[in-house]
């Protein structure tokens, strides 16, 4: 299959009667967000959860294989069922907030400490951290970490928020509130409609209790522009990378560092 920017492998197999599975083949040595078995573990998190989440039919976790359910190939971005199917995404974050589950929490995971390959800069992190500072806290809730249309596909024939097949849920981690919904609607690969972002973002906002709502727009710009600054400097030198991707996350940190609270950071970018 289409391989993303993982270094995982995928191939979808058949039976003589037609049916399917994904067989996944996890990288070696095994890298941090990657693991196997914690894909295993957040799958059966997430069901129990009453989401869709792959069944595991078969494991061999020495040879970094997985044998799972195949949610087949309608991303939620598919323009025949966009609108309903990004609304179902947003409610699923609302189940997310419920979850409780032992996993690192985003300061001390793998994917915060990638915010530093933007600037080496000694005072980088630290501006982030005033930045931070200067906000009311964040609520910390159970987070997908990479909460994106290509890791969320269409099953028309559940019900509910059980129509969201979620993939690449291994790097779960406890993070701030809007870090999942600022995933979904900033996405860097590419462009959703200004209109529905607008109503996905409301709908987000309405489902929170009131003391998050109140909070909730300055964590949501913060929380884009750490995320748009951290894949900028991954995807550095990356030819797997499409061309569009470091202009769009470009254009989206131009207009979320004119937001005052992030002012500390502002002097970084040219």
């Amino acid at each position: 299959m289409t391989p993303d920017w993982s270094p995982r492998q995928y191939w979808r197999l058949a039976k003589n009667g037609g049916e399917t599975a994904i067989l996944l083949k996890g990288p070696e040595p095994e890298l941090a967000g990657h693991g196997l078995a914690e894909f295993v573990d957040m799958a059966g998190v997430l069901r129990k959860a009453g989401l869709s989440a792959p069944t595991v039919y078969a494991q061999d976790l020495p040879h970094k294989l997985l044998l799972i359910e195949d949610f087949g190939d309608t991303p939620i971005d598919t323009p025949a069922i966009e609108a309903e199917a990004y609304a179902a995404a947003v409610d699923v974050l609302a189940k997310y907030r419920t979850i409780k589950a032992d996993v690192v929490t985003y300061k001390d995971g793998y994917i915060f400490k990638k915010l530093a390959l933007f600037s080496d800069d000694p005072r980088w992190m630290d501006a982030w951290a005033e930045a931070e500072a200067a906000l009311p806290p964040a609520p910390q809730v159970f987070s997908h970490m990479d909460y994106k249309a290509g890791n969320l596909h269409w099953l028309p024939k559940r019900a509910g928020m059980a129509r969201i097949g979620i993939l690449d849920f291994q790097a779960a981690q406890i993070a701030p509130f809007t870090y999942d919904i600022v995933n979904l609607l900033e996405d860097a690969r590419r462009n959703l409609d200004a209109d529905l972002k607008a109503q996905l973002k409301a709908r987000f906002k309405a489902a929170l209790p009131p003391e998050w709502q109140a909070i909730f727009d300055d964590w949501y710009v913060f929380m884009a522009a750490q995320f748009h600054a951290r894949v900028l400097g991954q995807i550095r030198g990356n030819p797997r990378v499409a061309a569009d991707v470091a202009p769009r996350l470009e254009a989206y940190l131009a207009t979320e560092l004119k937001h005052p609270a992030l002012a500390p950071v502002s002097g970084f970018f040219g």
